[in-house]
């Protein structure tokens, strides 16, 4: 497709933050080498004598956050060590001089005395509480809340289902990077930059002014910079100087506090022997590290029964503290595995009951819409629609008598949560400046931005362009998170140009005393005079879009997946061989765009099933150290992508549009999970698959 902010990236001008041009100090943040360890000394006496600035967790102002039931870790505990580590790879203290080289070699004379303790590494240790990662709790188990809708019919046939989704995260291509001044000015990569200048703001004591700068990706990642921004902006006031830091792969490996959940799945269903499921009993293990709160075991709220039309449903998630490195928020934050899970227990149950995986779909799917369960209103869609698409793809189900394995799987997710989303829009230098608060991550939003503009101006893109600006100066913005833009985005734009319409005909009502009609791009007057919207140098307008809707999530997307499987015989290892999907986005704003975005969710889904998983030994020890240890894919581990695209338009969001950012995730790690359970014959109860699963019991 052609893209219209891209161009700058393939010829190197992105400008990412290691781009900016720099003159100050560089900081190293030393690290645990235990998961768990007290703290008996710190010695940086020789740092001193060698012209280092040292900052440690006694120099810190630090007022905690609050614990909110949104996806993300909540900002709970001090973003330095202080007498004790729970992570391998935890900050202890900042390094500060003038060559990042210095500060590197600076950093190994920071000498610091340990007194190991026993590491908690999994739920089953944390759960015993023999070992305490918070020893101030008193347990392991940091929060626990239950949610119930409906009664769980204890009469009708059970089935017990218990799963595991691994540890995983978004690992961009540029890992994290902030330049920081003594004023509180930072030029950083982070998400959601307004958002997270208010958060730093709070917790560090001290007023932050961020500045977007382009992300090299996030999928939810780059939120985590809060704790090590607030370091940063407290170190640089105390020493007066700036300060530059870029995040090493091995660091954001051990210590990005950026993964996505760990779960552990307990399940009980209710069903009939016709296959209608009757309830649905969830107790979720959330493994959240050494952290104290994170909510992406709560993001499931929003799609309990998925897109299953069960009212009966108990939902009890347990957040259990190890010594891992914490989470925070990775594409999807929380549903993937939800809607993994879901489409396993459909896999199951129509396996017991000996009928098809898609019969057991069918008798389930909500079938009429708008559709108000117990936990939320599904705006728009059409399940069955999708499913028998997929069904009538005999090129790919006749694939099964060629040895391949063939999977299926379905979902949908909640996407466009309540929130705003403000933009400005300027007349400038001929041209129609659009400004966003958000730094540019590479989804495509300021090609939306262009697009819609142009759209509902009638004006060439050529004479539209979109501008960052910083968070003192930008309108309420949280920018993309949560498969929001599409809604927020379209809703922002719409508004700020039909203000800025507004604005300018009544300018030169004003001016000329004439009343005047707007049409592609130009204010006619009854007398025939025109004027382009270029010529009105100046003219600025804000607008902030607002969308609440009666349930925390407005629009859902829906999703079916075919996937397709074989042996590989060179490698005696499973083998993607292609994806086919059928989506509703609802009305689509770019359909190029959409299938991008559903290709990148859907490669992750695929990984997710077959590749990627942090691994920690018994000690606690990361083991997992590098992108090849990790699993993250190559594109010749891949599947083909097929996206088709059917779309329901919602009732509720401007121009019908949904967000489809997540929604791909979980559905094709199900589809992936469902056609590998095909071709072996094998039960998977856990992601990623046993690359040895043809060759084990």
């Amino acid at each position: 497709m052609r893209r219209n902010d891209v161009l700058d990236l393939l010829i190197g001008k992105g400008n990412y933050v290691d781009d900016i041009p720099y003159k100050g100090y560089f900081g190293v943040f030393v690290r645990s080498p235990y998961p768990h360890a007290r703290i008996l000394k710190i010695d940086a006496e020789e740092v001193v004598r060698k012209g280092g600035l040292v900052f440690t967790a006694k120099d810190l102002y630090f007022n905690k956050g609050e614990k909110e039931e949104n996806e993300g870790t909540a900002l709970l505990t001090l973003p330095l060590a202080f007498k004790k580590v729970r992570y391998e790879g935890e900050p202890i203290a900042l390094v500060i001089a003038e060559d990042p080289y210095k500060a590197q070699d600076l950093a190994e004379l920071v000498s610091i005395d340990y007194e190991v303790l026993q590491p908690v590494s999994s739920v089953e240790e944390a759960l015993k509480n023999e070992v305490l990662v918070f020893e101030e709790l008193k347990t392991n188990v940091v929060y626990e809340k239950t949610l119930e809708y409906g009664t769980i019919p204890f009469g009708d046939k059970e089935l017990d289902l218990d799963l595991y989704w691994s540890r995983s995260s978004g690992n961009p291509i540029e890992t994290f990077g902030a330049i920081v001044y003594p004023d509180g000015t930072v030029y950083s990569n982070a998400q959601a930059p307004k958002f997270l200048a208010e958060e730093i703001s709070k917790i560090s004591g001290r007023k932050v002014k961020l500045i977007p700068v382009r992300a090299g990706g996030s999928f939810g990642s780059k939120f985590s910079l809060a704790p090590y921004i607030s370091v940063l902006v407290q170190a640089s006031a105390k020493f007066n100087v700036p300060i530059k830091w870029i995040e090493t792969r091995s660091e954001h490996l051990k210590a990005s506090n950026s993964s996505g959940p760990e779960r552990t799945f307990k399940i009980k269903v209710y069903y009939k022997e016709n296959g209608l499921i009757t309830g649905l009993d969830f107790t979720v293990f959330e493994d959240i590290g050494a952290s104290l709160y994170n909510g992406q075991a709560f993001k499931p709220s929003g799609i309990l029964a998925g897109p299953y039309k069960i009212r009966n449903i108990r939902y009890t998630a347990k957040l259990i503290a190890t010594n891992k490195n914490p989470p925070g928020a990775f594409r999807g934050a929380g549903t993937p595995p939800h809607t993994w899970a879901l489409e396993r227990i459909m896999d199951t149950l129509a396996e017991e009951l000996g009928i098809s995986k898609s019969e057991i779909r069918k008798k389930n799917f909500i079938d009429n819409f708008p559709y108000e369960a117990p936990y939320t209103l599904y705006d728009s869609g059409d399940p069955n629609r999708l499913l028998s698409l997929a069904l009538e793809r005999t090129d790919l189900w006749n694939l099964r008598e060629k040895g391949y394995g063939i999977g299926l799987a379905c979902s949908t997710d909640p996407s466009t949560p309540s929130g705003t989303e403000g933009v400005k829009i300027e007349v400038r230098n001929g041209k129609v400046v659009v400004k966003v608060g958000y730094s540019p991550e590479g989804q495509g939003n300021e090609h939306t931005a262009v697009k819609l503009v142009s759209q509902f101006l009638g004006i060439p893109e050529e004479l539209v362009t979109v501008e960052t600006i910083d968070s003192d100066s930008s309108p309420p913005s949280f920018g993309p998170g949560g498969s929001r833009m599409a809604v927020f985005m379209a809703g922002a734009i719409k508004g700020a140009v039909e203000e800025l319409v507004k604005v300018i005909s009544q300018r030169i009502r004003r001016e000329y005393g004439e009343e005047v009609e707007f049409s592609n791009g130009y204010f006619i007057a009854k007398n025939g005079d025109k004027f382009h919207i270029s010529k009105f140098e100046g003219t600025e307008v804000t607008y902030t879009f607002n969308h609440q809707g009666k349930y925390r999530f407005t629009a859902y997307p829906f999703a079916c997946d075919i996937a397709v499987v074989k042996v590989d015989r060179e490698t005696g290892l499973i083998k993607p061989v292609k994806l086919v999907v059928y989506i509703d986005p609802g009305t689509p704003i770019d359909e190029e765009l959409v299938k991008e975005q559903v290709i990148g969710g859907s490669a992750i889904g695929v990984s997710l099933a077959l590749y990627e998983a942090y691994k920690y030994g018994k000690q606690g020890e990361l083991l997992t150290t590098s992108l090849i240890d990790y699993g993250l894919p190559s594109a010749l581990d891949l599947p083909e992508f097929e996206i088709n695209i059917v779309p329901t338009p919602s009732p509720y969001t401007p121009l019908g549009a949904k967000g489809v950012g997540e929604i791909p995730v979980g559905v094709a790690a199900a589809a992936i999970t469902s056609a590998v359970e095909d071709l072996t014959g094998k039960k998977i109860r856990s992601v990623p698959i046993d690359k040895e699963i043809l060759y084990t019991g």
